[in-house]
């Protein structure tokens, strides 16, 4: 897994029309070629890894799971409303979570029709340093965007949705007909965050797009 941190920017002019709470929003009705990764539990092929220094593949399981041989980052997998969700706590040091499936997708399709990596996300305490959300499409193969800006002026402790046409990820190196890792969050200080939901979706809401800048 490629961890090397980039600084491409994103646009964050819409980040006022994220906020919203997860529990008002309307269910997203799922047409055939939207992608679920993570709704109420991970969707297979799709399994939840954590990684650091001293480990970049440890799967994620029970109620809390900590990096290999430290605690760089610690996820938990909590109830919420009757539903799974993921928290993750960073606490110094480069290490990320991730979605990762075995064989690779081919999404070229998806991006090509303006197709969005939706994620529904809480910040539980802003970021210290720079905070990525990537496409893996295999070591060195990758397109980060840069969401530092926009984790730290959301305000803590609500639910939003935000949604990156695959075309960012794609103009930031991804090679979009081979995805292994739909969505990595890394960061390398003190931060947390949840997330309920990951998908695919080839009509994402419009007031949650964010321009990849």
């Amino acid at each position: 897994m490629d961890i090397k941190m980039t600084s491409k920017p994103a646009n964050f002019a819409l980040a006022s029309l994220l906020m919203a709470s997860l529990y008002a929003m309307p269910t997203l009705a799922q047409e055939s070629a939207d992608i679920t990764v993570y709704d109420d539990g991970s969707k297979p092929p799709f399994t939840l890894l954590l990684g650091s220094g001293n480990n970049w593949s440890v799967n994620v399981w029970g109620d809390e799971t900590t990096s290999h041989n430290s605690e760089a980052i610690v996820v938990r997998l909590l109830e919420e409303n009757g539903r799974e969700i993921v928290q993750a706590q960073w606490n110094g040091g480069l290490a990320q979570i991730y979605w990762l499936q075995s064989i690779a997708s081919n999404m070229k399709e998806l991006s090509d029709s303006g197709a969005a990596l939706s994620v529904v996300a809480r910040i539980d305490s802003r970021p210290k340093k720079s905070v990525e959300l990537k496409m893996d499409c295999g070591y060195p193969c990758g397109g980060a965007l840069n969401m530092t800006r926009l984790f730290k002026a959301v305000p803590e402790g609500q639910w939003f949705r935000m949604s990156f046409k695959l075309g960012c990820f794609e103009e930031a190196g991804a090679n979009m007909a081979n995805i292994f890792a739909p969505l990595v969050i890394m960061t390398k200080n003190d931060f947390e965050m949840s997330v309920s939901e990951v998908r695919i979706l080839e009509n994402p809401p419009p007031e949650s797009l964010v321009d990849c800048g």
